[in-house]
């Protein structure tokens, strides 16, 4: 399976060599649940896109330093490039790229009146689709790591969400049949999410950041989130070569 990643901000200078480009955490992630993916990475803040919808077998789209209203000029063309992906190809958006479908393809992003969304977080199960893979957590919940000030307020026409909390309601969702969005960071290591909090203290206030890197001592559930990420993508390129819909 070759999945392009479609990179959609630029890492600081300082911090390439310790922690990579934003396109770097999700090779790792997913070969944790299946060593054989290829990758190809397109920077898309930088007006690289890919010739077609159908030059890969699915698409990624990550997180951004941007905000999905900042409208910058690089961001309608992406849109359109994915409006059209998921018509053919299955799609997984991560934070911005969990917001930024849903914006594409109708709904409505907002900067959250609650604050900052940081921390690992609970998302507990509210559906559990026909394509999950056997090995859920144990307690139907997912606990990621969370990092966002904007968050999805209206779903797109079809959408489906599969988990959620009090604080961020679209937490994990599925658009139609081809996409699979999730507003927390499965990817992310907890040293990158640990800097990143701290880089931002003065944001975020020393409360809420100093609970924040205590709890990226807990469980994380970023294998399950492996496992199902693939799990979608294989079901649907399954479904697309049959022609055939999806269900629950």
């Amino acid at each position: 399976m070759l999945i392009g990643i479609l990179e959609c901000g630029q890492t600081s200078p300082d911090w390439i060599e310790e922690h990579g480009e934003m396109a770097a955490p999700f090779p790792p992630f997913l070969r944790t649940a299946d060593a054989s993916l290829d990758f190809t990475v397109y920077k898309a803040h930088r007006h690289e896109l890919p010739a077609h919808p159908e030059g890969c077998d699915a698409w990624l789209i990550t997180g951004s330093p941007s905000s999905v209203h900042e409208r910058l000029p690089w961001q309608p063309a992406l849109s359109d490039f994915l409006r059209a992906a998921a018509l053919c190809r299955p799609v997984i958006g991560i934070c911005f790229g969990h917001q930024l479908m849903h914006d594409a393809l109708g709904g409505e992003v907002q900067r959250s009146d609650k604050g900052w969304g940081i921390g690992v977080q609970d998302y507990p199960l509210d559906v559990t689709p026909d394509w999950a893979p056997d090995d859920l957590p144990d307690d139907n919940t997912f606990r990621l790591i969370a990092l966002h000030q904007d968050q999805v307020t209206t779903g797109a026409p079809g959408t489906k969400v599969l988990a959620g909390n009090g604080f961020c309601p679209f937490g994990i969702t599925t658009i139609g049949d081809n996409v699979l969005t999730i507003q927390a960071h499965p990817e992310m290591t907890t040293r990158l999410a640990r800097d990143i909090y701290e880089s931002q203290r003065a944001e975020q206030g020393k409360e809420a950041t100093d609970a924040a890197v205590q709890s990226l001592q807990t469980r994380i559930d970023s294998l399950p989130a492996a496992h199902w990420v693939l799990a979608f993508l294989r079901h649907r390129m399954v479904r697309l070569n049959d022609h055939s819909p999806s269900a629950y």
